[in-house]
């Protein structure tokens, strides 16, 4: 067992222990654990794990009752010591354990949306008219691009900023725009044609394009795997 899976076991415990007084309990935990304690072994075994675990919260409402903190560690260890011993015996037992309890995400760390620093792309050049490419979509490109969007004919992500080739395509548009405005007679026209619609083309299309695993109403979680790429051998 690696340590990832120790990890999300002891989440797990100490969140039930934590909640085993409230109405998670009933609305979740006890459920839950007794079916993933038994296992689908049989009704009996899920009828002795059910009796378990409201023995296990009676004596954990007794001992915070107490204030006995001591004993309220103890069974937050031998919560966690059955369901170690639940992914040990059974192979599939982590996937039931992370269904049922599905980890935290990891935060996300800053990154950039440009080829390049942030820095070199603002400089000491003109103003921009929108502050960045958020701002850009979300005051411009959302407010006047206007697509069926049924997924046959266009698609896209509410959280577009998850995709990197959308980030990458978007934060293009963005400072073309913004170069190209400053043109009053062909920016515009040239920007459009040139710049949004082939771009635009190929983010909401909705089985190529970046977008094509997701939907207007959400965000996958499963999107799309980079390319594989084996490293390069001059030899």
């Amino acid at each position: 067992m690696d340590s990832s899976a120790i990890e999300h076991a002891q989440r797990v415990a100490a969140q039930v222990t934590a909640e085993a007084g409230g109405d998670e309990w009933k609305k979740h935990h006890h459920m839950t654990l007794t079916f993933f304690l038994a296992g689908a072994r049989s009704a009996h075994e899920e009828e002795q794990r059910a009796r378990q675990l409201d023995d296990w919260r009676e004596q954990l409402l007794s001992s915070l009752a107490a204030d006995a903190y001591a004993e309220v560690a103890e069974l937050q260890e031998q919560l966690l010591g059955w369901i170690l011993a639940e992914l040990r015996q059974r192979e599939s037992a982590l996937d039931s354990l992370l269904r049922a309890y599905s980890p935290p995400k990891p935060a996300r760390e800053p990154r950039s949306l440009f080829p390049m620093p942030a820095s070199e792309v603002h400089g000491d050049g003109a103003a921009f008219y929108f502050s960045d490419v958020f701002d850009f979509v979300t005051g411009y490109l959302a407010s006047t691009i206007r697509r069926p969007l049924d997924g046959t004919s266009a698609t896209w992500c509410p959280r577009w900023w998850d995709h990197p080739e959308a980030g990458a395509r978007l934060a293009s548009l963005w400072l073309a725009w913004e170069h190209l405005r400053h043109d009053p007679w062909l920016g515009m026209t040239t920007w459009w044609i040139q710049h949004a619609d082939p771009h635009l083309r190929v983010l909401m299309d909705p089985q190529q394009g970046p977008f094509a695993a997701c939907s207007p109403e959400g965000h996958t979680q499963t999107p799309f795997e980079p390319l594989p790429v084996d490293p390069y051998d001059p030899s």
